[in-house]
């Protein structure tokens, strides 16, 4: 039997990129691999705030997956982006009035917006939003008909924005969206009505893109992603924390966008306020886009092997997740799948469903919560085996490929075969 031939069309891919959905991409490729003959199309970047070409465009074997590289065009021209991101975020007073009750999305569903954000802006914004892979598009144009299906990765992105709209009675879109501005702006209406499938991560993330766009009508499934814990080679960790000290962990971008700065604040502030716990580090892991306050408590490791990130956070008291959006926290669920409890930020949907349904972490909003947490975490008669436990048996429960696969499968049969009855999802 002839397997699917798809194309995962993802910003940024490989083993040295830093970013959940372009890991999440990555590993579904690879579990797909065994069921599929898989394409990635992608950008020849590395940092997603420029889309520089680091790597060479071409075809490359990743890991098993054949990878295509094109280069992005041109240079990316932030004061266009800020002045029409300005424009595509005015709201005329009625217009916040119904944002503030709810009813912004189902009025505009009604009644959408003419004139206020040029289909020549929108394109601006794509093309500077990046990465602008005007080749990738052309591919997709000229090739398309040699794929089943075509997978899209982030809603946010002009290869999806653009992608979409080449062959969407094939497309699946992988949005991995949450509540933050962009996804406000108009031309994210057509992104999300054009695919023939959308997969969500979460229960969460598909409740919110219903109410936003009212497509529930577009076949959908929540598949999320499985989460192995590699067979890691434990590593000397002493160069970055002494055995002897207690330290939190975070893995990820180092951004303000993802909440380091306040992170930062809210951990030095509790050591001013708390000298007994003057050995307590803060081990910061991944690739740094901010400046990290000069403190010999705070320990920046720099983008790391995948042996040391996991022998840090087997070790970490706690893995701190400060971010205020997220689609569903890969290093969350990897950090539970080990056992280390995770200290979240409550204002996030999904962290906050991840602690809540497991009872496998702590939450915190303001200052007086992250300091609760902390006292709570180092308190010899907390029950910290328990946490640990939960946090396991939560990962354990919910993300497994087997089904993950199952149903990524399934909507690739339905996108491919033609079919155009409506599905949706009881849940």
């Amino acid at each position: 039997m002839r397997k699917p031939k798809i194309a995962m069309i993802v910003q940024r891919y490989g083993k040295g990129v830093n970013g959940g959905a372009e890991y999440h991409c990555k590993v579904l490729a690879e579990q797909l691999a065994h069921q599929c003959d898989v394409t990635v199309l992608t950008s020849c970047a590395l940092d997603y705030h420029v889309w520089e070409n680091v790597l060479p465009p071409g075809e490359e074997i990743i890991d098993g997956i054949r990878v295509l590289r094109f280069p992005q065009t041109g240079t990316r021209n932030k004061k266009v982006l800020r002045r029409i991101h300005r424009k595509f975020r005015k709201r005329r007073l009625y217009q916040k009035v119904l944002k503030s009750v709810g009813l912004l999305s189902a009025f505009e569903h009604l009644f959408p917006a003419t004139g206020i954000v040029t289909e020549a802006e929108e394109f601006a914004w794509a093309s500077n939003q990046g990465p602008y892979l005007l080749e990738l598009i052309e591919f997709l144009k000229d090739n398309h008909h040699q794929f089943d299906a075509l997978l899209f990765f982030t809603y946010l992105f002009y290869p999806t924005i653009y992608g979409l709209r080449v062959a969407p009675q094939k497309s699946i879109l992988i949005p991995t969206a949450h509540d933050e501005p962009p996804i406000y702006f108009s031309i994210f209406r057509k992104v999300f009505d054009k695919p023939k499938a959308i997969l969500f991560n979460t229960l969460s993330e598909r409740n919110f893109i219903h109410q936003r766009f009212g497509n529930q009508a577009i076949y959908h499934d929540i598949t999320g992603v499985g989460i192995d814990v590699p067979k890691f080679k434990r590593v000397d960790v002493t160069d970055f924390v002494h055995p002897d000290e207690p330290y939190l962990i975070y893995i990820g971008r180092i951004d303000r966008g993802k909440g380091c700065r306040i992170l930062f604040d809210f951990f030095l502030n509790f050591l001013d306020k708390n000298p007994s716990f003057k050995h307590l580090k803060l081990v910061m892991v991944g690739q740094k886009f901010m400046d990290i306050p000069a403190s010999a408590n705070i320990v920046a490791t720099g983008f790391v092997s995948e042996n040391l990130k996991w022998s840090l956070l087997e070790s970490a008291r706690a893995l701190v997740i400060p971010s205020l959006y997220e689609s569903l926290s890969l290093v969350t669920l990897e950090s539970m799948a080990i056992g280390v409890p995770v200290i979240a930020n409550e204002r996030c949907e999904v962290l906050k469903n991840h602690i809540t349904d497991s009872n496998g972490g702590l939450l915190y909003e303001s200052y007086a919560d992250f300091e609760k947490a902390l006292f709570t975490l180092f308190d010899p008669i907390f029950d910290l085996a328990t946490m640990k436990r939960l946090a396991a048996d939560y990962v354990n429960a919910r993300y497994q490929w087997e089904p993950i696969v199952e149903k990524t499968m399934a909507a690739i049969a339905y996108v491919g075969d033609g079919h155009t009855a409506k599905r949706e999802i009881n849940q």
